[in-house]
């Protein structure tokens, strides 16, 4: 019979493994619905990734939790087949993916059920919306990047891919964030209301209040965090974590942070690369003469605020 010590803990694996490796195929299905030929490369490592991990964890998660997890790998396997069949001869717009409607059914009938208690909205006055900034170089990008066809662009889900030497200061509320492929520079992002995700980052500072953080395959990031969970990490290293800057807050009832070890910090990064009992090698707490507290909110001398700002990764 196993000790108790030791079934806590393979519960405690258990519970982080799935919570994460579920989110990250979330992330990942939702990719792949507006994806394109681009795209094929970079997701099928990252489903590859997701398998290794899965194959891994085997023999130390509940047979249920097993079973499901496996299920949703098959189903983003499924998904990248059919991206890979449509981008032959297709535009952008076919490898978008909804749910399949019989032909017998008209459009109108579809979508009833979804709508039938919910009140009549004009389209107009619909507040969340889509955005993607990406393939920005040697820039300052600002808000305005966000402006689009929706009428508001308070509650907004941001895909932010392939920035690299620049700033974007947004600065505003959105649903969810996915970062991917940015390469030195400045991300500040602001509030968002659920879950960032970030992969492939090099030498980057992200910014960012939110409920879900989860790093993978990034290099030397600087994170500063308001999070109301322990951020996550995996396949990183020369990772430091912050508190949100109380010079970018709205209000400024929280204290500008003091810290020399992670004790100090409100949360306890958790690294998946390092599940062990002594400390993890791949994050630490910035020290307190590294904060950064005259943060880039302009355009003006953006380049020297980038060289100043960014942690450099070391060789």
């Amino acid at each position: 019979m196993m000790p108790a010590d030791g079934a806590e803990a393979l519960w405690t694996f258990s519970q982080a493994f799935t919570s994460s490796f579920q989110a990250s195929c979330s992330e990942l299905a939702t990719r792949l619905k507006v994806a394109d030929a681009d795209s094929v490369h970079s997701i099928t490592g990252e489903i590859q990734a997701l398998n290794k991990r899965l194959t891994e964890a085997t023999g130390r998660l509940p047979s249920y939790d097993q079973r499901q997890n496996e299920l949703q790998l098959k189903a983003l396997e499924k998904s990248l087949e059919e991206l890979r069949s449509s981008t032959t001869g297709k535009t952008k717009f076919a490898f978008k993916r909804k749910v399949k409607i019989p032909a017998s059914a008209s459009t109108e009938t579809a979508t009833l059920p979804a709508r039938a208690n919910a009140p009549a909205i004009p389209p107009s006055t619909i507040s969340s919306a889509s955005r993607t900034i990406s393939n920005h170089s040697n820039c300052y990008l600002s808000r305005s990047c966000l402006s689009g066809p929706s009428s508001s662009t308070d509650h907004i889900e941001v895909s932010i891919m392939r920035i690299s030497s620049s700033i974007l200061n947004l600065l505003t509320s959105t649903n969810e964030s996915t970062l991917s492929a940015n390469t030195n520079s400045i991300l500040i992002l602001g509030t968002v209301d659920g879950s960032i995700m970030l992969h492939n980052l090099t030498n980057c500072v992200v910014v960012a209040g939110c409920h879900q953080f989860r790093m993978h395959n990034s290099t030397a990031v600087d994170a500063y965090l308001d999070i109301t969970s322990n951020p996550i990490i995996e396949s990183c290293d020369q990772v430091r974590f912050g508190m949100y800057p109380s010079e970018l807050k709205i209000t400024t009832d929280q204290p500008p942070l003091v810290t020399k070890n992670h004790t100090e910090l409100p949360f306890l990064p958790q690294d998946f690369s390092h599940i062990r009992a002594t400390p993890s090698p791949n994050w630490r707490a910035l020290e307190e003469d590294k904060l950064v507290h005259d943060w880039p909110l302009s355009e003006t001398n953006y380049t020297v605020q980038l060289e100043r700002v960014l942690p450099r990764p070391k060789i």
